[in-house]
């Protein structure tokens, strides 16, 4: 499937993407992603928009986790898909999480044992949030540790130097537990399939440690 969108939708110089939402491509790769994975799979999100009513659409059950209780408000007015039983979504104001002895503004699921057991069997996990993207490096360590074998994690915006640094610093140090591709569309997208279960590694270099700290 990588391959096919590498071949039909070559990245176009140029090309500008809205910054604050899930492009077009990216859309429909989630959904292309959902066709394969088995019928009652369920999905996690970090940040909700329009990725949130096409993943109902597809998943048996959506969680979607963001920061701003008035753009998750304003997410489900514009639904055209309303939110089920199955669905959960949760507003979890950002915070200071300590990650490797640096501190980064991220989603402490830590204080819900729901939202990790959901975060734990979903198949398809969706990290578009926080909004600056050079400080998702925690929420995708969580998304990463916490997911189960099988799942597919997929990271927005690895146009920005900082997020495809980490991303690709996570796959190279855990190569064993996960494949990764980048696919060159939209913001590009990060995709990483977790192939085992394990610990997952993370060794920053010394331009991430000073980077993160500058960020905090």
């Amino acid at each position: 499937m990588i391959a096919r969108y590498r071949r039909e939708h070559p990245r176009t110089p140029g090309a500008v993407s809205p910054s604050w939402i899930l492009p077009e491509l990216s859309c429909q790769f989630l959904t292309d992603v959902a066709a394969i994975l088995p019928a009652d799979s369920t999905a996690f999100e970090f940040g909700s928009g329009r990725s949130t009513h096409l993943l109902r659409r597809s998943f048996s059950a959506v969680t979607s986790v963001e920061h701003s209780r008035e753009w998750l408000q304003q997410t489900e007015t514009d639904s055209g898909l309303s939110q089920r039983a199955t669905d959960a979504t949760a507003v979890v104001p950002l915070e200071r999480c300590w990650h490797v002895f640096r501190p980064i503004e991220s989603f402490n699921l830590a204080k819900d044992s729901n939202l990790l057991a959901r975060l734990a069997r979903a198949q398809l996990v969706l990290v578009d949030s926080p909004p600056n993207p050079a400080k998702r490096e925690h929420a995708l360590f969580l998304a990463l540790r916490h997911s189960p074998p099988g799942a597919v994690i997929v990271l927005d915006d690895l146009e920005i130097r900082a997020t495809a640094r980490f991303a690709e610093r996570f796959a190279r140090q855990n190569a064993r537990l996960f494949r990764f591709w980048i696919l060159d569309v939209d913001h590009r997208l990060g995709i990483f399939l977790k192939r085992a279960a394990g610990r997952v590694r993370s060794r920053p270099g010394l331009i991430e440690f000073v980077g993160t700290w500058l960020r905090a």
